[in-house]
């Protein structure tokens, strides 16, 4: 198997060499094995924890259902929303199609996201700097905990890797091929298919790539160009028409979201997200990125492999933040550059003592932030344990047949309940819509939930229903739920 063929760069007596090798060696491997096992481990614990879906991966969650059952997209479904994930999502139902096996699905593509970040690294960086990349990317707590979440970051990121790896070993060899210039807007689609997002930064991935490689995008202008304009067509074919949504385009969709939101908005998220950012293995990375400088200053070739990717990285997470709002798993793209260039840094700080140390240092670390990998992932998990009172009410909903409910918390309602579920009117008593079958239809209320009825509709809501009321416990994000049964029709 062969990866490039960029050859190597002695640098001097007195720095060790960067070199990168053609052929995959065994203990690569190996390494890669070791990481994507732990990886998998760690992913599995937080999955086996079984914790209620949130809003947005029930969204994702019940909309793949739908498209099993060739339903329509429900109400709650916003035209923003990419339809990839769920498709991907119907692989679920190989299993039973609950959670864990949802949860399993995007796990796997965070596996996808690590080799294609080694594979991509041993282009760019070379055979040791790659490997700590993935390995450091494989123990990060925001991709651990994007990866077992039912969201559509991690696939994005992961498949986007896939054509920046594509596009870099295309790069790599005498004359850019055919297959390549094929392949890149192939899985660029597929990724702006999984979230809307995903253009951004794969374009400056792209970019930054053909800058690395300058004299070889010249060489093969034509070859690069028409890349360039099919990664252009398919990204404004998903973003500029309905095809996917049959209304108004994803583009204009996601301009109206983000209206209101002002420039420095992601900036300041990041900044009050910053310890979760770079908790764990980061720490280490942090200090690769510090040795990168340093080695950068003293060393041209190390300089060359270090200062692309993260000055791609870095573009990355500044267009990143200037177009939309900040969460930690928007990052997923960004934290493969910062991986590799701290590889660089820490192969580097490993070659400076003997081989031993640093096999021992390496192994330490990989012990440590193994260990520690599950307590620093499990935020979101303790977050939507609070989830589980909800989960119990909708769930005591089930008929066995159609049936409809009325919530503020539709996705989740509808995914446990099996009901068809609407949002409920806040400015008058509503409780007939088309979008409700014929049936049983009920009435749910959750105690300081969001998106509640204020008291005196409330009261009158409540005029309209029968029978007895169920009550369950609160628990954690949710307060007191209660259901009643709508009268007849």
């Amino acid at each position: 198997m062969t990866i490039s063929a960029t050859g190597s760069t002695s640098v001097g007596s007195h720095q060790p060499s960067l070199e990168i090798e053609t052929r995959v060696q065994s203990w690569e491997v190996i390494g890669l094995a070791v990481g994507i096992a732990i990886y998998l481990l760690v992913c599995l614990l937080l999955i086996s924890e079984g914790v209620p879906l949130g809003h947005d991966e029930a969204v994702y969650s019940a909309r793949a259902r739908e498209l099993l059952l060739s339903q329509p997209a429900s109400g709650w479904w916003g035209v923003y929303r990419a339809p990839g994930l769920p498709a991907f999502l119907t692989l679920a139902w190989i299993g039973n199609g609950t959670e864990p096996h949802l949860r399993l699905v995007v796990a796997l593509f965070g596996s996808a996201l690590i080799i294609f970040t080694w594979v991509l690294g041993r282009v760019m960086i070379g055979q040791r700097g790659s490997l700590v990349a993935a390995f450091g990317l494989a123990l990060t707590p925001v991709i651990l905990t994007s990866a077992t979440q039912v969201w559509p970051d991690i696939p994005a990121a992961a498949v986007g890797m896939v054509a920046l790896y594509l596009y870099a070993r295309g790069l790599s060899l005498e004359r850019i091929p055919w297959w390549t210039v094929v392949a890149v807007p192939l899985f660029v689609g597929l990724s702006t298919a999984i979230r809307y997002g995903a253009p951004i930064p794969l374009a400056i991935g792209l970019a930054g790539l053909t800058m690395w490689r300058l004299p070889a995008g010249l060489g093969s202008w034509l070859r690069v160009a028409v890349t360039a304009a099919g990664v252009g067509a398919v990204v404004i074919f998903t973003l500029m028409t309905p095809v996917f949504t049959g209304a108004i385009t994803p583009f204009s969709a996601l301009v109206g979201l983000s209206e209101g939101i002002p420039l420095s908005q992601g900036f300041e998220d990041y900044w009050r997200l910053r310890s979760s950012l770079i908790r764990g293995p980061v720490v280490l990375g942090v200090i690769g990125i510090v040795a990168g400088v340093i080695g950068s200053l003293l060393d041209r070739e190390t300089r060359r492999r270090y200062l692309w990717p993260l000055g791609i990285g870095i573009v990355t997470f500044v267009a990143l933040s200037a177009s939309v709002h900040g969460e930690a798993r928007y990052l997923a793209p960004v934290y493969p550059w910062f991986w590799l260039a701290a590889g660089i840094g820490l192969s580097t700080l490993g070659r400076l003592g003997p081989k031993r140390l640093a096999v021992g240092m390496a192994l330490l670390a990989i012990m440590i932030y193994g260990s520690l990998a599950l307590q620093l992932s499990d935020d979101r998990n303790r977050f939507n344990e609070g989830f589980t009172a909800l989960r119990l009410a909708a769930s005591s909903l089930d008929t066995g047949g159609d049936c409809g409910v009325l919530t503020s918390y539709t996705p989740q309602v509808e995914w446990y309940s099996g009901c068809d579920t609407i949002g409920i009117d806040r400015t008058s008593v509503v409780t007939e819509s088309p979008l409700l079958p014929e049936g049983p239809r009920f009435l749910l209320m959750v105690e300081g939930g969001k998106r509640q009825p204020a008291a005196d509709l409330l009261e009158r809501y409540l005029l309209v229903t029968t029978g007895e009321v169920s009550t369950f416990g609160s628990a954690g994000q949710t307060g007191s739920i209660r259901i009643w049964t709508l009268a007849d029709r």
